[in-house]
Formats: structure tokens, C-alpha cells, sequence
């Protein structure tokens, strides 16, 4: 899978939360708690992109640092003490030893986002509206719902823009009317350049 497609699959804690207050009309601190709830409770799933490492022993007197990019945190939800301005410390204590990691860079599956709080369809297809090219030849096709059907697509299984841009020509051949090769690769491209930038 291509990076763009990686980066469509998760959004920043940002991006969630501002996500949450459009669809549910919450505050910033509402969107954080209903988030971290659904987060704790399974339902959407997230990762760190940089963990730092402290494991103590007490009964052998060792010290260890290191790092790691790329941290799922599904299992370490219960182990989480504080989560605070987009940085999570998580700690656990052993016998004679004790670990502490914290996690920064959290971003949130897109998927699981969108799944538990749906946006409405003026507004999921707003943005991907304005950034495509203007053009009074895309007037001639069903752009919004052309945008609806592939969003929730790429959400779910991770598109490149070349899968992207043929499944979004089968599915307006279905239809009975399709845009050219350069007006589907133009429109297509503007809807993932839109997400990279709204992804970081």
C-alpha cells in the first residue's frame, strides 16, 4: 500500500476531535472525553507515531531506554494514566520493575471515526467539493454522491489513487454517464491531496 493510502487510514487527534464537535455539536473537551471513551472501549482504534521506553529494574538496579515508531495502542488501554495535548503516559509496575512509555503523534483509524460518529452528507462531502478543480464539465455528473460512495471506500479499504480512480469510473459507467480519464485522475488526486493535508 502506497504512503497516501496510509495516511488516509488514520487522522490526527486534531482532526478527530474537530470531527466529532462538527457532527455532535460537543465542545473540544466533550469531543475528547466521548473519544477517549470510545477509544477505551474498543470501538476505535488507535496508534502512536513515536513511543519512548523506560523500563527500571529495582532488584537488579538496570536502566533501559529506547524507542519505537509506529506503537499500537490496543493493548496497553487499561495500562493508561494520563492523556493529555495529543501526549499519553502509560505505566506498569511488576515486581521490581517498572515501565513507563510516552506516546506522542496519536492519530485515530478514520474508519472507526467515521463509524461511531457519521458524518452527515452535506458535510462529508463539502470538503472534497471544494477542493476538486472547478469545472462547469463536472456539472454533468453526480459529484457529490461520487464523492459520498468513494469516501467511504477509502475509509474502509485503504485505496491507492490509481484503485480509487478506477472504482469510482466502474462506478459512474454503472450510471450511464462517465467523466473522461483526465477529469477522473484531476478529481481524484484533489480528493487525496485534501486528505493528506487534513490527515496531519
Amino acid at each position: 500500500m502506497s504512503g497516501g493510502g496510509k495516511s488516509l487510514r488514520w487522522m490526527s487527534e486534531t482532526n478527530a476531535v474537530n470531527h466529532i464537535c462538527e457532527v455532535r455539536e460537543f465542545d473540544e473537551a466533550g469531543a475528547k472525553r466521548a473519544l477517549y471513551d470510545e477509544f477505551m472501549a474498543g470501538k476505535v482504534e488507535a496508534h502512536a507515531l513515536v513511543a519512548e521506553f523506560k523500563k527500571t529494574n529495582t532488584f537488579w538496579k538496570s536502566h533501559r531506554e529506547w524507542q519505537q515508531l509506529d506503537l499500537s495502542l490496543t493493548g496497553w488501554r487499561h495500562s493508561i494514566v494520563e492523556w493529555d495535548n495529543g501526549c499519553i503516559l502509560i505505566s506498569m509496575n511488576k515486581p521490581h520493575e517498572l515501565l513507563s512509555i510516552v506516546a506522542t503523534g496519536i492519530e485515530f483509524q478514520r474508519a472507526d471515526v467515521l463509524g461511531v460518529w457519521p458524518a452527515q452528507k452535506s458535510e462529508e462531502t463539502a470538503t472534497v467539493i471544494q477542493s476538486a478543480p472547478r469545472s462547469g464539465r463536472m456539472l454533468k455528473y453526480d459529484w457529490p454522491n461520487a464523492a459520498m460512495f468513494l469516501g467511504s471506500r477509502v475509509w474502509r479499504d485503504d485505496l491507492t489513487e490509481t484503485q480509487a480512480r478506477d472504482l469510482l469510473k466502474e462506478w459512474f459507467a454503472e450510471r450511464g454517464a462517465t467523466p473522461d480519464d483526465k477529469e477522473l485522475r484531476n478529481w481524484v488526486a484533489a480528493f487525496f491531496e485534501d486528505e493528506r493535508k487534513g490527515g496531519k
